[in-house]
């Protein structure tokens, strides 16, 4: 499977991902949601969501390398980002599951959140 990665050693236990999605290597903090939440289209998705130190261009970057043949849609261009007035970065879907890698602005660190999504039953 295109996605199919082992959580980040450097993560303590009860942090790890579960989503099977990349964790970028390079964390500050994250957190694995502890329950599904049903998204805009219906689907039961698991979130993990972290922050780095490193710059947008960077995690960026090592994302769209760790998702060949993801599709990728700039934040402004997103239909449920581009509300998000200051927010800047990508979006890379391989089926219904996710990545967003952004900032809120300019000085913030840089933000990481992977959906892992079931399909709608």
């Amino acid at each position: 499977m295109l996605l199919s990665v082992a959580a980040d050693r450097a993560m303590p236990e009860d942090l790890r991902n579960l989503t099977g999605l990349p964790a970028y290597p390079h964390l500050n903090s994250a957190v694995m949601d502890g329950v599904y939440r049903t998204d805009t289209l219906g689907h039961w998705c698991m979130r993990f969501w972290a922050s780095a130190p490193d710059s947008l261009t960077t995690v960026e970057a090592w994302y769209r390398k760790s998702m060949r043949g993801a599709s990728e849609i700039d934040l402004a261009q997103d239909r449920i980002y581009k509300k998000y007035i200051g927010l800047v970065g990508i979006k890379l879907a391989v089926g219904i599951d996710y990545v967003v890698v952004y900032q809120a602005a300019s000085q913030a660190p840089t933000s990481i959140d992977l959906y892992r999504c079931s399909p709608i039953r």
